[in-house]
């Protein structure tokens, strides 16, 4: 599995950040796919998170992340 690792902050508290974790499923996903499907993902969190921005983002294998 491959997840996507997304720094995020509050939009009115900038210091107030956190490291969210997104995983794509299936033996077949690579790192590539999900750089390019990762900007979809990414565009669906944060319409469903308005109060947070996303200032760094990441794909690696899943459960093996260091903080951004």
């Amino acid at each position: 599995m491959i997840e996507l690792v997304l720094a995020v902050c509050m939009v009115d508290q900038p210091t107030r950040c956190r490291n969210i974790t997104l995983t794509f499923e299936g033996d077949r996903v690579s790192a590539q796919q999900c750089m390019s499907n990762g900007q979809i993902e990414m565009a669906r969190w944060a319409g469903e998170h308005p109060n947070w921005v996303i200032q760094k983002w990441h794909c690696g294998i899943a459960g093996q992340f260091a903080k951004l």
